[in-house]
Order: structure tokens, then sequence, then C-alpha cells
């Protein structure tokens, strides 16, 4: 190789060189992090990469929501829709009631679900010696802030009339008396009560009709049932609680005035009259509701005993009158527990044990029907 060749060969080598450290530099310039203007950035010293890994942190829901159970059944979707059934529309009225020949039932039931007094008037030109019309109408009358006291008294005594052998018309007509300040003829309307086994108020059979209208409607057997059971329309056939509660308190007045007039026997007579009147709605069987027979049975027979002296004597058993409102205490305790233990197993019962207890609740009262799913509930266990 002559000398001028390996000029040319170094100073080749000599580019290549430099070629390469510049690369570097601008690769190395690239990688690391830009400066800032600020003094404390220059001279923070730079951790190590890569970084070592981090346990992600979830924040903390400032105000956690508690967990909404979803309504699995037609009883939880009426209850969370707070009682509020499923709708139906005038036209789906209008066919329930023609393929009922608008019968007596129908008409009530149809009423019941529209407010339409209109169907209530039809019934009561159709069905004039009907008691489960006359007890509608004045149910009606005594929900119905316009009315006067001389209608309700007509339509009572319409009730009467067609219902001779039912208590609950008496009842209704000693309270009645007794805020007209008839008070010798509201005694002799609870005696008469007292004489009738029968204390009906149609529960059972309004339940059925409006079960049927929303079958008709084209709901299932479980939602109808369920909807005819719990909803608000079926509050509207119950007995008017507020009013057997005004008597129980009339009752526990007149008791005091015997005794302040030394008659103790008649007196006594009169809370017995109470009493028995609370212990029927108590023991009234089928579509009775539990917040009927605790809330009203109960609540009728403690304001009679609270009207007494507590350590009297009541009863052929040596007990007094705190025995009798400590046993209700109980009873309500029991009951109230009845519905807490029933409710968590009746929201995720299958539909055909659902009907069953709807049925049972027809038949014999929703106290028996909840006792049955409590036991249903224990079998499971």
């Amino acid at each position: 190789m002559n000398t001028k060749t390996v000029l040319l060969v170094l100073a080749g080598l000599v580019v290549v060189g430099v070629a390469i450290q510049s690369r570097s530099r601008r690769v190395e310039e690239a990688a690391a992090p830009q400066e800032t203007e600020a003094v404390s950035a220059r001279s923070m010293t730079r951790p190590r990469l890569p970084a070592p890994p981090m346990r992600a942190v979830v924040a903390a829901d400032p105000d956690p929501q508690p967990a909404v159970q979803e309504a699995t059944n037609a009883f939880a979707r009426l209850m969370d829709n707070e009682g509020r059934p499923p709708g139906m529309s005038r036209a789906q009225i209008e066919s329930y009631l023609e393929q009922n020949r608008r019968s007596a039932e129908s008409l009530l039931a149809a009423f019941r679900l529209t407010r339409d007094r209109a169907l209530l008037q039809e019934a009561a030109e159709k069905y004039p010696n009907d008691p489960r019309v006359h007890y509608a109408g004045w149910i009606s009358a005594y929900r119905d802030d316009n009315s006067s006291p001389e209608e309700r008294r007509q339509r009572l005594e319409a009730f009467k009339q067609s219902a001779p052998g039912n208590a609950l018309a008496n009842y209704l007509s000693a309270q009645d008396c007794f805020k007209s300040g008839q008070t010798d003829r509201a005694v002799e309307e609870l005696i008469a009560a007292s004489g009738k086994p029968l204390l009906h108020g149609f529960s059972a059979d309004a339940v059925q009709s409006m079960e049927e209208a929303y079958l008709s409607a084209g709901y299932s057997a479980v939602e109808s049932k369920a909807a005819a059971a719990y909803s608000d329309a079926s509050l509207q056939a119950a007995p008017p609680y507020s009013e057997l509660k005004h008597l129980a308190e009339s009752l526990a007045k007149l008791s005091k005035r015997y005794r302040d007039a030394g008659d103790e026997a008649s007196a006594r007579a009169v809370v017995q009259m109470g009493v028995e009147l609370g212990q029927r709605m108590e023991q009234s069987g089928g579509g009775s509701s539990l917040v009927f027979q605790n809330d009203t049975g109960v609540g009728i027979q403690r304001i009679l005993f609270n009207s007494m002296d507590v350590s009297a004597a009541y009863g052929n058993a040596g007990q007094t009158v705190q025995h009798q409102l400590n046993a209700l205490t109980q009873l309500d305790k029991s009951w109230s527990g009845l519905w807490k233990q029933a409710e968590p197993t009746l929201r995720s019962m299958s539909d055909q044990d659902l009907i069953t207890h709807f049925d049972r609740m027809k038949t014999f009262g929703e106290v028996h029907a909840l006792r049955w799913v409590v036991n249903r509930q224990g079998r499971q266990l």
C-alpha cells in the first residue's frame, strides 16, 4: 500500500469516528429528562429506572351507598314500589266488567281500582239489597269530607238492613250514635252486636274480585294475587281502622262516666263490650291483614284496659288488668316479629310458593299465612 492510500484510509476512519461520537451524544440528550428553569429541579437527585412497582390504591367513596337488594319476585317488586300495583287502563277495566256482566263484585272492584264514583252508583242502582254494595257506599261516604252526617247515616242504615246478622254494621252504627250524642242508642247497638256471631268486612271478597280484574288484564297469577293482597286498592275495601278505635275511646269514656256515678257493674260491662270487639277483630280470618288484626284488634283492647286501674282484678283466673296489658304487648311483639321473619323469605320465594301464601292469606288471614311462610323457612334451613 502506498503512502497516499494510507492517508486516505486514516482520514476516513477519523470521519467515521467523529460521526459515531456525535450520534451517541444526540441519543443521550434525547433520553435525558429536560431541565426546567427552577434551581431546585436542576439539583434534584433523579431516581433510578426502572422504578419498583407500586400497589394500586382505590380512593374511598366519600358517601358510600348501601347495597340495593334487587326485587326478585312479584312481592318484592310491589313492596319496593310502595304498594302501588301495576296499572290498568280504562279499556281493560271495561273489558273486565263486560266479562263479568257488570256484577256487584266486578263493579266494586273497578270502583276501588279507579275511584270512579259512577261505578259505585251503578252498583247501588243495580244491586240495592247487596250488603257489600252498601258497605262500600258507607266507606266511600265516610272518607269523603264533602259528605254530610245524614248521608253517612243513611248508608249505614242500608248496610244494617241488608246484613242483619253482621255485627260490624252495629259496631259502626254505635260509634255514629256516640258522635251524635245518642248514648243510649249506642249501647243498644253494642248489645245487638254482641249477640251476632258474624263480623264480616268482606275483605276476602274484595281481594278475590280485584285479583280477577288483574288476571283479565293479562297479568300473571302471582302478579295479580300480589297486587290484590297488598296494594292500596285492597286497603280501600278494609274497615276504617280509625273509626273502630274511636269506638273504643267512646266506650272508655262511657265506662268512666258509669264509674264516676258509682255504677261499677255497668262500667265493667262497657269495658267488656269493647274488649270483645277487639278480640273479634284480632281473631278475624279471611282476607284480613296483619295491620288490621294487630293494630286494630290489639289496639282496641289496649284502649279499654288503659282506662281501668291496672291493679284491679280482671277475669276469673286471678289476674289483673296489668296482666292483660302485658299479654297484649307480648302479642304485639310476636306479630311484629312474625312479619320481620317472613319478609325476607317472601322476597325470594318462587312464584308457586307465593301463590300458596296469597291463597292462604285470602282464606285464613295474613297471620296464618305468615306463620306458614316462617315454618317453611325453618324447613329450608
